[in-house]
């Protein structure tokens, strides 16, 4: 700013447009300027912003890449899941099954186990009541033998046979 007032001092005029010959060299160092600002920073600068965008979209794509994968993910054990449930559903209702006819089979052994015991048991207290019958049967004709006996022994009379019936009939209930 000096040399331009200096410049306007000495001429008394004002001139806004250069000389022709700084013109020119204000030009070639522009250029030069331009073309050095290009190679030194606007390169290594559109080098950096590039690098910059392709990390950006690599990461944006790695992020779609793991959402879908995650997505994926989630599917499969969702699916894996439904069929764990539906296995172990599966499985209840087997057991189920399975308990149930246990039971069945429990329960008729326990009522066939039943029935022969009634049967064994009707069979013994009919043999035995048929047993005690018998002894019944020969005790009585063995008593009636020996009131026989005793009736002939002696010629009873009516009194006395009574009192040898009653007799025999109190021992016959005894047994």
């Amino acid at each position: 700013m000096d040399l331009f007032l200096l410049t306007l001092a000495e001429s008394g005029t004002i001139n806004i447009f250069p000389e022709p010959n700084e013109l020119i060299w204000t030009i070639i160092d522009f250029t030069i300027l331009l073309v050095g600002m290009y190679l030194l920073l606007y390169k290594p600068l559109l080098g950096a912003v590039q690098a910059r965008e392709d990390e950006i979209n690599n990461n944006l794509k790695k992020a779609a890449e793991d959402r879908a994968e995650a997505e994926r993910l989630r599917r499969e054990f969702e699916a894996q899941m439904a069929n764990a449930q539906r296995e172990a559903q599966e499985i209840i209702n087997k057991a189920v099954k399975n308990a149930t006819a246990v039971k069945e089979q429990i329960e008729a052994d326990a009522r066939a186990r039943a029935a022969e015991l009634l049967e064994n048991a009707t069979k013994t207290i009919e043999r035995e009541k048929a047993k005690a019958l018998s002894e019944l049967r020969l005790e009585v004709a063995n008593l009636a033998v020996a009131v026989a006996g005793k009736v002939i022994e002696k010629n009873l009379d009516t009194e006395e046979q009574r009192r040898l019936a009653d007799s025999f009939v109190a021992e016959v209930t005894k047994h």
